[in-house]
């Protein structure tokens, strides 16, 4: 693999392209823009790219240096991602950057650091990063990845050459989606509209339930269902997705526990794992809202055009009219409204039964 494999980002890579060619590193890059666009696996390929044996400007993807990078195995490359359930980077995890930083680089001439979320940092780390930023260390690279630049602070911004990546062409996720999946045309172009131009989003769609566990709710709404009753399935549901997760990370764990590490490293890697579910069903629970959210939409522009040229769910446009009955604007108010209830911890439960409620109403 290499920058010729990542889609859409000509601007991004022809501004990496120029760092290497002329040799001006910086030592603090910010990639930032949606999600599931290529901003990692950019960040890998630069990486592999500084530290090519062979090839001047893009990594070759044979040699011994590119290959430990790809495999996640070499000494001088560390991704760092948020931990514990907080999903914060804390000040203990940016010393054991700087104590790594301080040394020369193993194996290659640049030692690079990959931080995903950067903007997870709380305000310790954010200002002890700072300070390795205003003094950088010989030759480290320092490569933030973030969705949400304006959380970092402004001298952390300012210190770092930010590159911007944009969504993909809803053309290329759905011809990605039929070369790699195999999907018809009408499902592919429906998930590339829903999935905003982020490749990761579209797969997931793909490969999970996830949108015929939303149509089914709204359906069910429409037909009559008893919100109070859906709002206690749906909770159920989701608690049982967690065990599962949860399930899947203990069996992980203890996989681990049979291999040859220490105790600090299999209790950080647990921290990791347990981060990841929490966001992960965290991030689910999103998912559902805004799958209902897209159809509450599409019969807002059905009704609104009179036909269902641009609606988002094409493969499901003949079922736009059983939904029909209230206000589809009101009813994607409510949608919104139960997200900001989730986030002040409202128990969900009670948050799903008063937005089904709303969804009910005719």
């Amino acid at each position: 693999m290499s920058f010729a494999d990542i889609r859409d980002q000509e601007i991004a890579l022809r501004l990496l392209r120029n760092f290497i060619e002329h040799e001006r590193i910086p030592n603090g890059l910010l990639f930032w823009g949606p999600g599931g666009v290529g901003k990692q696996l950019a960040a890998i390929e630069f990486a592999k790219a500084l530290n090519c044996r062979e090839a001047k400007i893009d990594a070759c993807g044979q040699c011994i240096s590119c290959r430990k990078i790809a495999h996640g195995n070499h000494p001088d490359i560390r991704v760092l991602a948020p931990k514990d359930k907080s999903r914060m980077i804390k000040r203990e995890e940016i010393d054991e950057v700087n104590e790594f930083a301080s040394l020369r680089p193993f194996e290659s001439q640049w030692r690079i650091f990959v931080m995903l979320d950067a903007e997870r940092m709380n305000p310790s780390a954010q200002n002890h990063f700072l300070k390795t930023l205003e003094e950088p260390p010989g030759r480290s690279l320092f490569i933030l990845i973030s969705e949400h630049p304006r959380m970092l602070l402004p001298t952390i911004r300012s210190r770092c050459q930010a590159v911007r990546f944009r969504q993909l062409r809803r053309e290329t996720v759905s011809e990605l989606l039929r070369r790699d999946r195999d999907l018809p045309t009408d499902l592919a172009d429906s998930i590339a509209e829903i999935a905003e131009g982020q490749m990761s989003r579209a797969l997931d769609l793909v490969d999970s339930e996830k949108r015929k566990v939303a149509f089914s709710l709204v359906e069910r709404l429409a037909s009559g269902d008893d919100p109070v009753v859906m709002a206690e399935e749906f909770a159920a549901f989701l608690e049982d997705q967690r065990k599962q997760i949860e399930a899947a990370v203990k069996a992980e764990a203890a996989s681990d526990a049979m291999d040859e590490q220490s105790r600090g490293d299999a209790e950080s890697a647990k921290e990791e794992r347990l981060a990841l579910m929490a966001a992960t069903v965290r991030r689910d629970i999103v998912e559902y809202l805004y799958l209902m959210q897209t159809w509450y939409r599409d019969v807002l522009v059905a009704d609104a055009t009179g036909g269902t040229g641009h609606v988002w769910n094409k493969d499901s446009k003949d079922g736009l009219g059983t939904s029909r009955g209230g206000d589809p604007g009101a009813k994607i108010v409510a949608i919104e409204q139960a997200r900001v209830n989730l986030d002040r911890f409202i128990p969900e439960e009670r948050v799903f039964r008063d937005l089904f409620f709303a969804l009910a109403a005719r």
